[in-house]
């Protein structure tokens, strides 16, 4: 009977510790919060140039002054901010990130697109498909936005898997992994 006791509490033990929820979300414990509904309007950001597209296009200008059809998306902000004083409190979610290459390229994603390395996407658990966040490196401070058009990653230690190209933007091609925080820029249409 003790053993059947001490087992029971065994199990008991750890249902509760399965419980425990993994990764952490700011706001309610029992299920992620839902993106914002309507974006509030961005600040008045710098036009700087957008690396690798040899300076001629800005980032932060609109899609018909540098020649996008419309419906497209702008070429992604880059940043470099000081790590040392990068603030988490407002942030959706800080966990670990790593990215995806050849092996899936060319493969159909979650919302239906073909993925390209080449472009600025991940892929999150839980955000809506079409979603644009910002995903900042902790360990160096760069920032890129990109939008999410798959689901992943599917293990509990990474919370974002990102495109080959965004990886290379925030520094972490060699390294395979590294500490981000996601912020919702713009919820799915």
């Amino acid at each position: 009977m003790k053993k059947l006791l001490q087992l029971g509490g065994v199990l008991v033990f750890g249902l509760l510790a399965s419980c425990a929820p993994y990764p952490v979300y700011r706001g309610a414990a029992s299920s992620p919060p839902s993106p914002p509904v309507a974006a509030k309007p961005a600040p008045e950001r710098p036009s700087v140039p957008v690396p690798g597209r040899g300076g001629d296009e800005l980032a932060g200008a609109d899609s018909t002054d540098i020649g996008l059809a419309a419906g497209e998306v702008p070429p992604p902000t880059f940043e470099i901010s000081d790590p040392t004083k990068i603030s988490t409190k407002h942030a959706y979610q800080v966990g670990r990130a790593s990215y995806y290459a050849k092996r899936f390229n060319g493969r159909r994603t979650a919302k239906g697109d073909t993925y390209d390395m080449s472009r600025m996407t991940a892929a999150h658990r839980v955000l809506p498909l079409g979603t644009v966040i910002k995903v900042t490196n902790l360990e160096n401070g760069r920032a890129v936005e990109v939008e999410v058009n798959d689901r992943g990653p599917f293990t509990r230690r990474r919370v974002l898997d990102l495109s080959l190209e965004a990886a290379k933007r925030l520094d972490m091609v060699r390294k395979g992994s590294t500490k981000v925080m996601i912020e919702i820029v713009k919820a799915a249409p």
